[in-house]
């Protein structure tokens, strides 16, 4: 949490002296910060429960600059959620992200086709465990993994609220800079080694409509594709059912008024160089459900 609070202060204070400066107004930027809380407690309750807190922060902001054919936009995505069972034990990890992304576009069609430049880093700020077996032996932590994604293609922007960007040229870095974890090969890389390079292709699909007022659906669907890949066999030993790598993170956020908000969230993610906690299944799905207070960033 103190990392949370400590990335969100710099990023703040950093926002508000770049655009106390700017008196062009090239530069656009907004956005807000969340925190959703719950609480239950059962004394004598004979249909059963358990006592608990729940709460999760969030922040999403956009830095985007236009000046003549020439757009940079800047986005930052961050959450970190716990539930409190039992305060004697440790809490157990709800929500955490950390996803930051960057693209830059020449105008070749009038606010329509765009040549690109993007960018797109991501990873969490804490240590994560399967809870249904322990909460002693991590399966994940700051910087494993890590993914870095930098690629050269175009965008396609048909109307505000959606669009595709397809960048065929594409280098992909997956850290794992945990030991353990390194040396278990996990999230694909070789055991004992830190990093993985992948050239590829990738693909971008961003969805930003208000169906309703006040209620927004976003959707945002990254696709990659490896063409240097070598291994015949996945993850589970097996050969590659599908060798595409997709990430598709879906909302829908329903304000009430200007402090109250309810946003539902699935998360679908498939890849077969990870190996999965349980069964067989490469695709791995998490659906966050929260209400709480929020405050729009100008």
């Amino acid at each position: 949490m103190k990392k949370f609070l400590l990335s969100l202060a710099m990023m703040l204070f950093a926002s508000q002296m770049i655009f106390a400066q700017d008196a062009e107004n090239k530069w656009t930027h907004g956005g807000f910060v969340g925190f959703n809380v719950s609480q239950s407690h059962f004394s004598n309750w004979t249909s059963g429960g358990q006592d608990n807190i729940n709460g999760l922060s969030t922040l999403k902001y956009n830095i985007n600059y236009l000046n003549g054919k020439s757009k940079w936009d800047n986005n930052i995505d961050l959450a970190l959620g716990y539930s409190y069972f039992d305060f004697d034990m440790k809490p157990l990890k709800t929500d955490d992200r950390i996803n930051l992304s960057s693209l830059y576009g020449y105008d070749v069609v009038k606010d329509e086709l765009y040549i690109t430049a993007n960018l797109n880093f991501q990873t969490q700020f804490a240590d994560g465990f399967d809870y249904k077996n322990d909460s002693t032996n991590k399966i994940s932590t700051f910087l494993a993994p890590a993914y870095l994604t930098v690629g050269l293609g175009a965008q396609y922007t048909p109307a505000k609220w959606f669009s595709l960007n397809l960048a065929p040229a594409s280098g992909r870095l997956t850290i794992v800079n945990d030991e353990e974890l390194s040396a278990a090969g996990a999230f694909g890389v070789t055991p004992g080694k830190i990093f993985r390079m992948e050239l590829g292709a990738q693909l971008i699909a961003n969805v930003n409509y208000e169906i309703f007022k006040n209620v927004v659906f976003t959707s945002k669907l990254v696709v990659f594709y490896d063409y240097m890949q070598t291994r015949d066999f996945n993850a589970l030993e097996k050969e590659y059912g599908c060798r595409l790598d997709f990430d598709w993170d879906n909302a829908i956020v329903m304000k009430v008024n200007d402090w109250l908000n309810c946003n539902v969230t699935a998360r679908l993610v498939y890849d077969e160089d990870i190996k999965p906690i349980e069964g067989d299944s490469f695709l791995q799905f998490k659906e966050v459900l929260s209400v709480g207070i929020s405050y729009r960033i100008p």
